[in-house]
């Protein structure tokens, strides 16, 4: 596949690379869909939530906050990796 960089990023493009933020062209151009990527699996995230929020899936806001404080602990005392995740449910702050 060979891609053609807009005229006007051409500059940026240019710069990212003799800045050495990046070896080549192509890697600003993996990087940019990358970031693309991301952001369109983060609004299909945020549109299940909502459909979950619309079909009554909730989960109280105190639970939430109490999980989240948990959570917020664990990782303070260094255990990052044997929890899981707060993810789940959506919930509903009154």
């Amino acid at each position: 596949m060979t891609a053609i960089i807009p005229t006007d990023l051409v500059p940026f493009v240019q710069r990212m690379v003799a800045e050495k933020r990046f070896l080549s062209e192509e890697d600003v151009l993996a990087e940019g869909l990358r970031m693309l990527q991301a952001r369109e699996t983060l609004r299909e995230e945020v549109k299940k939530g909502f459909d979950q929020l619309n079909s009554g899936n909730r989960t109280p806001a105190e639970e939430v906050y109490a999980r989240a404080e948990k959570r917020i602990r664990q990782i303070a005392a260094g255990d990052v990796l044997t929890t899981k995740p707060l993810g789940g449910r959506c919930s509903e702050i009154s």
